[in-house]
């Protein structure tokens, strides 16, 4: 079965992004290898308001990976993304059970939520930035429940970005 993997930054203090919606406080190492993560998925999936940024900042798809937007608001979706918005948790389970790579979530704390509170997350990867931000938006939205987690590996980087994974309830990562 595919693996859901969610991989998001964070400040010390727990936000995806700041009071005003800003990420410029996001720093990025020179020696974090983006391709080498990269490499073990084929498929991302982003809730709407992510999409709606991937869309403006980047033209052309990323060769290899199949793009899935998740809305209940959207009618339609840009080239390159696929629409996703009945039956949602059913299709995913379904989804997952395909042949392929692991799959990429970058949902925002809502997605991100929803796809915890559906238990259909197998790994968190958070990239804890070294700054705090005293308010903004919160990693992950409301939980119907906690969400235990399991270390699974770490790595520290010479700005101070230390990026943790964890399984989720247990499961292999």
């Amino acid at each position: 079965m595919r693996k859901i993997v969610a991989g998001f930054a964070a400040s010390i203090d727990g936000y995806m992004e700041g009071p005003n919606g800003e990420t410029d406080w996001i720093l990025i190492d020179e020696k974090l290898d983006f391709d080498e993560y990269f490499r073990r998925f084929d498929t991302f999936f982003f809730g709407r308001k992510t999409y709606e940024k991937a869309v403006s900042m980047f033209s052309k798809p990323t060769k290899g990976i199949t793009n899935y937007v998740f809305s209940n608001t959207l009618t339609e979706a840009a080239e390159n993304f696929v629409l996703i918005n009945r039956n949602v948790p059913e299709w995913v389970r379904a989804f997952r059970q395909q042949p392929g790579k692991d799959i990429a979530l970058y949902g925002g704390a809502n997605l991100l939520a929803t796809f915890l509170n559906w238990q259909l997350v197998d790994e968190i990867v958070v990239s804890y930035i070294p700054v705090l931000l005293g308010a903004g938006k919160p990693m992950v939205d409301v939980l119907q429940q906690r969400v235990p987690l399991a270390f699974n590996s770490s790595r520290r980087y010479g700005n101070g970005t230390l990026v943790i994974s964890y399984t989720v309830n247990g499961r292999n990562a």
